[in-house]
């Protein structure tokens, strides 16, 4: 802050991540800290005082990609929904002009594919970096800090409480999410596959022949430290498209209210919402909600989903950060010998519990071990 004059590209992958993420997050510092600002909304862009400026753009935006000249400082969130060559490219069209280069990479790890490497796990982290200690990584010419939940003071109760214990329910959530490990993980319900077949995968878009044919959203209610979670869902044939709409703490009903219709949920669309908390669904059908309706539960009904989901193709948008980290990491519970339990493993599942609820009421309450009720 003390520097003036530097330009600081702040990116995503998806430039439409960015409102609520890292454009949020630098207003946030300096209201916090009391740093003046002036602030371009529209072009997602801060000025301080000093001249020092931070723009705010994802990569998938061609046209500000070309706007980096004099550019000091590439802040890449979320690095590891980039892909290398994105980074390249970056890497290639930085020319600062009053201060040295630096592009900054912060990212979380992500499970590991057996006989592979992620190529930031590749070409920056093959170095022994324990946890809080920097290390210069002289081949790849970068400084390597990894950190955990411990040195984030800001990490709720609720939060700490969730990662210690995968040390004895999942010891490979807790290498992943506690320890900052790329780790294999055992016992995942869904498999990543780019290739065809059942499994998920990662795609830029719903296709445009079937975006007005959603078969509705999913609703999972969270407040102080579990979030508010909404997925919109299209199903074609033996494939299933997901879209992240919210996903939220410490936010009222009617907040909640606002951001559905800001996402396009309509007052008399299907809305599958989670019955333990009637009180906020009576509420959002006060405000306006008027398709909302509780998922009729029954027992073991989540495994039940899930089983059959396993025979299916789930596309994930490219983006949707959250709904990703869930499902890389959806696994089944084990017992305290470690042996795999025919019930799935509680914790990190919000927006996933939605898109459950809302295939349950989608097929009707059938057995999803039924005939073909997804066509």
């Amino acid at each position: 802050m003390q520097e003036p004059g530097h330009f600081i590209a702040c990116c995503r992958k998806v430039g439409d991540t960015l409102k609520d993420s890292v454009f949020a997050e630098l207003l946030g510092f300096f209201d916090e800290h009391g740093i003046p600002y002036y602030k371009n909304a529209t072009d997602k862009e801060i000025t301080l005082a000093n001249k020092s400026r931070f723009r705010c753009f994802g990569l998938n935006d061609a046209d500000r990609l070309k706007s980096l000249k004099g550019c000091s400082i590439i802040w890449i969130e979320e690095a590891n929904e980039c892909s290398e060559d994105d980074v390249d490219s970056l890497d290639a069209g930085l020319s600062p002009t009053n201060y040295p280069g630096r592009i900054i990479f912060t990212h979380n790890p992500v499970p590991q594919i057996p006989g592979s490497k992620h190529w930031l796990q590749r070409r920056f982290l093959d170095i022994e970096h324990p946890l809080g200690v920097a290390v210069i990584n002289e081949r790849a010419n970068a400084l390597v800090l990894r950190t955990w939940y411990k040195h984030n003071k800001w990490c709720a109760s609720g939060t700490k409480k969730l990662l210690e214990g995968y040390k004895e329910t999942n010891p490979d959530k807790y290498k992943l999410w506690a320890l900052g490990e790329f780790t294999t993980m055992e016992g995942c319900v869904f498999t990543l596959n780019d290739d065809p077949g059942p499994g998920w995968d990662i795609v830029k878009q719903v296709p445009r022949e079937i975006l007005d044919d959603s078969i509705g959203v999913g609703l999972d209610f969270g407040f102080s430290e579990d979030p508010n979670a909404a997925v919109r869902l299209w199903v074609r044939d033996r494939e299933i498209w997901v879209k992240q709409l919210v996903y939220r703490t410490g936010q009222h009903n009617d907040a909640l209210y606002a951001e559905l219709k800001s996402a396009g949920v309509t007052e008399y669309e299907n809305v599958t919402g989670d019955s333990a908390r009637p009180d906020i669904i009576d509420d959002l059908h006060r405000l306006g909600l008027f398709g909302i309706k509780p998922v009729q539960k029954r027992a073991n009904y989540k495994e039940d989903v899930c089983t059959r989901l396993q025979g299916y193709k789930i596309h994930f948008i490219e983006g949707d950060t959250d709904a990703i980290r869930e499902v890389s990491t959806y696994a089944w519970a084990r017992d305290k010998n470690g042996k795999q339990l025919p019930k799935l493993q509680d914790g990190d599942d919000h927006l996933l519990d939605a898109l459950i609820m809302r295939m349950h009421e989608y097929v009707g309450g059938h057995s999803m071990y039924d005939a073909d009720v997804l066509g």
